[in-house]
């Protein structure tokens, strides 16, 4: 604005105008004050400049000052959404220039004017805002500017639907007890003039309510905050040392919306490790139940099965664990996040990960599974096969069980929710695990090994694709319940 007005600060300090000026004392600002102040020598005069928050040094202005217009034209730029910027002087003499306190001097100012600066809001920013509403995140605003100006912006960045929205002040949050406080905070979505003792003290009310709570900052005096919070996260680019070494995250491009990309990626990578661990459960469920039922229900030989026959050698549940179960529930982890992942509330950090019917699932799929397995071994030893026969015939339905129960594990609705080909990792994984099985199965070397025995190319169709028919069934069923609901 000085620039503006062909007022420049370097030439008025280097003797380049006509009136000479030197800086012989400086008040920092700081957020407390929310101002600062710089005492100079003009020709033969002593000055105090002030320049900070208007409310501020309307409350310090003279008695000459009219406050009403000041404050007319500070409601007309807040209103606007102009952060607003107040200048004013002091006629000191020359012994207060150089020995009276900040206090003294930071008083009865002649105001000269008001700034309204522009610092509009990013269009990314309200569009990462309304992401975040939709997960069910509450998205607050707390600032130092005046409340009106904080009002208006968080109206644009659809913070708050409209400017009726109750704002707090900071000097009303110094009159409340913590109690007081904490029956309001989960209400308040806009603070305005505020401390960062302030922000400390919204952080452990929202706490109080079981809030998981992120605050950001990047001034030393954001640091506080930023700890007692569940996740600080720092500005990369503006955040000083000490609050970068007290956050959780940094955010390396300073911009809100990186926030709303870390909330999809850890939902992304949760989802992940939960799917891991549903396919994982379910086909070891699948495993043992396989060779229970076999253990505790063959109580006679069955044609050329003796009794105590095993469902699965051991070298076959090793390859399962190895191969057809392990590579395909690692390559969950390379699983983009399902379309509506940023339209689910957050979870209960309180509940076990095994919580929303996620047991029950497992324990049903593993059943089924475990049952498949070994009706499809009673039948091919009824059949009249060979031993290694009939646990081949075991031993690759449980493979493709696996192998088709992976897809449906992608998602916590149904297999038919997801794209199968959207995560090719999974794809070579799947085609791995399932050529690997059926070579084990041909080579006479792995037959030897392993006990396996090349089958009929009718019963290879049938250990491929029977298995798929209680995988889309139970999916199927889930679907129109989920419908229906």
């Amino acid at each position: 604005m000085g620039l503006k007005n062909d007022l420049d600060r370097h030439e008025l300090l280097n003797k380049k105008s006509e009136i000479d000026y030197d800086i012989l004392r400086i008040f920092p600002f700081d957020s407390t004050r929310k101002m600062m102040s710089v005492v100079v020598k003009a020709g033969d005069e002593f000055k105090v400049l002030t320049k900070g928050a208007p409310d501020v040094l309307l409350n310090k202005a003279d008695a000459d000052t009219d406050k009403k217009a000041f404050e007319e034209k500070i409601d007309k730029f807040a209103n606007e959404a102009l952060r607003t910027l107040a200048v004013g002087e002091r006629i000191i003499s020359e012994d207060e220039a150089m020995n009276a306190a900040m206090e003294e001097l930071e008083n009865n100012i002649s105001l000269l004017g008001l700034a309204g600066i522009i610092d509009p809001p990013r269009e990314e920013v309200r569009q990462s805002v309304e992401t975040l509403h939709n997960a069910d995140i509450n998205v607050v605003m707390i600032t130092g500017d005046h409340a009106k100006t904080a009002q208006a912006i968080a109206a644009k960045l659809g913070i708050i639907s409209n400017n009726g929205t109750q704002v707090m002040e900071g000097k009303q949050i110094d009159r409340m007890s913590d109690d007081e406080l904490f029956d309001q905070v989960e209400n308040i979505r806009v603070y305005a003039r505020v401390s960062p003792e302030h922000k400390q003290r919204i952080v452990n009310q929202l706490q109080r309510h079981d809030e998981v709570v992120a605050m950001t900052g990047d001034g030393v005096n954001d640091a506080p905050a930023l700890r007692a919070a569940d996740i600080g996260v720092a500005m990369g680019i503006n955040g000083t040392d000490v609050t970068k070494d007290s956050a959780d995250l940094i955010l390396l491009d300073d911009k809100f919306t990186t926030i709303e990309h870390s909330v999809e990626a850890g939902r992304t990578i949760f989802t992940n490790i939960k799917n891991f661990m549903r396919h994982e459960l379910t086909t070891n469920v699948a495993e043992i139940l396989s060779l229970m039922f076999g253990l505790l229900l063959i109580t006679h030989d069955i044609g050329n099965v003796s009794s105590n026959t095993p469902t699965l050698t051991a070298l076959m549940v090793l390859w399962v664990n190895m191969i057809s179960d392990a590579l395909p529930s690692f390559a969950l982890g390379y699983d983009v996040p399902e379309s509506d992942i940023m339209n689910e509330p957050p979870r209960d950090t309180h509940k076990s990960i095994l919580a929303d019917g996620m047991m029950s699932r497992i324990i049903v799929r593993g059943i089924t599974m475990g049952v498949v397995v070994f009706i499809a071994f009673i039948l091919a030893a009824r059949s009249g096969m060979q031993v290694e026969e009939a646990q081949t015939v075991a031993f690759l339905t449980l493979v493709f069980g696996q192998l088709w129960n992976v897809f449906d594990a992608r998602s916590s609705k149904t297999l038919f929710h997801r794209n199968p080909f959207s995560n090719p990792k999974l794809i070579m994984a799947v085609t791995f695990s399932a050529l690997s099985s059926l070579f084990v199965t041909i080579s006479p070397f792995f037959n030897e090994v392993m006990g396996t025995a090349r089958l009929s190319d009718s019963v290879y169709l049938m250990v491929i694709f029977i298995p798929a028919i209680p995988v889309f069934l139970i999916s199927g069923i889930k679907a129109i319940l989920l419908k229906n609901k």
